[in-house]
């Protein structure tokens, strides 16, 4: 295995940690009734989102799948 296909897959990886991390936070915030932090931490997830590779989609769980589908705030 070469060093660029580790890094990707490391890459993917600790971006799919991020995004399940943030949409934690995200959770918690909801029953928090914190507005103003939900609506940032769905901008922060979509983004970390976006951010995933077509490869790296082929290994998602059903939670992560989940987590593609939510609905945005706005």
């Amino acid at each position: 295995m070469d060093i660029d296909t580790i890094e990707s897959e490391d890459r993917s990886h600790e971006l799919m940690a991020l995004a399940r991390l943030v949409a934690f936070a995200l959770e918690s915030a909801k029953s928090l009734n914190a507005e103003v932090a939900e609506f940032c931490l769905d901008k922060a997830l979509h983004a970390v989102l976006d951010q995933i590779d077509e490869p790296s989609r082929v290994t998602l769980t059903s939670s992560d799948i989940m987590l593609m589908n939510r609905s945005p705030l706005c």
